[in-house]
């Protein structure tokens, strides 16, 4: 047995601790947003953020898309995931504000599809402000 084999073995064995961290620290975020204060919270960061990166693309679109396209591969996709954790927040903390306004029936699954989708929505809009050009 070679050493490349024995090393498989090993980490074959061994949980992912990144990947843990991560659904841990995600799932307290989730979880942590039970009223109305804790929404706010929430939705004052991610809105905070959002606004950051509208206010980066517009005044520096250039020096971003120079950025991107100079480093590594995996900085679009770590960008990607930001872009959809924030987007995701951002529409599960609204959600919430309003939970109590929607029938209650199916409304467990529903502000997961939402945030969701909101996530998705939010990759595909910072997508269209790289590859459009806006016109003078």
């Amino acid at each position: 047995m070679s050493l490349g084999d024995h090393m498989d073995e090993i980490l074959e064995d061994k949980p992912d601790p990144l990947g843990e961290v991560a659904t841990s620290a995600f799932t307290s975020i989730t979880d942590s947003i039970i009223d109305t204060h804790s929404a706010v919270k929430v939705l004052a960061i991610t809105a905070t953020a959002e606004i950051g990166l509208f206010v980066m693309f517009y005044f520096a679109k250039d020096k971003v898309v120079e950025g991107l396209n100079d480093s590594e591969p995996n900085v679009w996709i770590y960008s990607a995931i930001a872009i959809f954790v924030i987007g995701f927040l951002t529409a599960f903390a609204g959600f919430r504000l309003v939970a109590d306004r929607l029938p209650r029936l199916g409304r467990g699954i529903t502000i997961w599809l939402v945030a969701g989708a909101a996530g998705v929505a939010n990759i595909l809009l910072f997508y269209a402000l790289l590859v459009f050009q806006l016109r003078n």
